[in-house]
């Protein structure tokens, strides 16, 4: 077993192996605390490195908060103003809508009284022109009836029969009765006329009719605008 000792303990004695044996013991326990002061050495740097990590992190958020204080006020007053402008966006809102239905009535009733006027002054100068005509129709049947009235006398004579009494003079005698002259006018031609004159009127009065209602009409809109 000796054989195994360093040279300088082949001849050591009991007691002194045994200091050695101490001694040696002694330097490793001595090595092992040593290498668990290493161990905690680096387990220590690595949380001191996790910690620096941790503290630069919450400097980061720290500062980000800090900004974002700081910005903070200037965006709650931008905000409190964008409310303020929708507020009063919305309340003028109301207040237009409130005055659009009657400006849109308004409007409506112009552009209507504005169409009726031109409605009526086509009404009025087609009421002047059928006037002209029936006015006219009515002195060509009544030119026409004064003429058949100077000739009435051929046109009764036409109806008389040998033998039978004249309505006029009652005699069944009728030795020279008279005859058409020329331009004779008829009761059919003076009937013609005067059917002529009476649709002329017809026209008019309905054209007087519509340019009352127009004027009517225009009226209202008018007092609506």
């Amino acid at each position: 077993a000796r054989s195994a000792l360093p040279h300088t303990l082949a001849e050591a004695g009991p007691e002194q192996l045994s200091a050695v044996e101490q001694r040696l013991r002694e330097d490793l326990g001595a090595l092992g605390a040593a290498q668990r002061s290493e161990q905690r050495s680096a387990e220590i740097g690595r949380e001191r490195a996790t910690l620096e990590r941790e503290a630069r992190d919450a400097e980061e958020q720290l500062r980000d908060s800090a900004d974002w204080l700081a910005r903070w006020e200037a965006t709650r007053t931008a905000l409190v103003e964008r409310v303020d402008c929708a507020q009063q966006a919305a309340t003028l809102a109301e207040q237009l809508a409130g005055r659009l239905e009657p400006a849109r009535l308004h409007l409506n009733a112009a552009r209507r009284r504005d169409a009726l006027d031109a409605e009526a002054e086509h009404a009025e100068g087609e009421l002047l022109s059928l006037r002209e005509e029936s006015t006219a129709a009515r002195e060509r049947w009544l030119e026409l009836k004064e003429a058949r009235l100077r000739g009435i006398a051929a046109e009764l004579a036409e109806a008389l029969v040998a033998g039978q009494a004249c309505t006029v003079c009652g005699s069944a005698e009728h030795p020279a009765p008279a005859r058409p002259a020329p331009g004779h006018v008829d009761r059919a031609a003076e009937d013609s006329a005067h059917a002529r004159y009476e649709q002329a009127e017809e026209r008019r009065a309905a054209v007087e009719r519509k340019l009352a209602a127009v004027r009517e009409a225009r009226a209202e809109a008018a007092a609506a605008a």
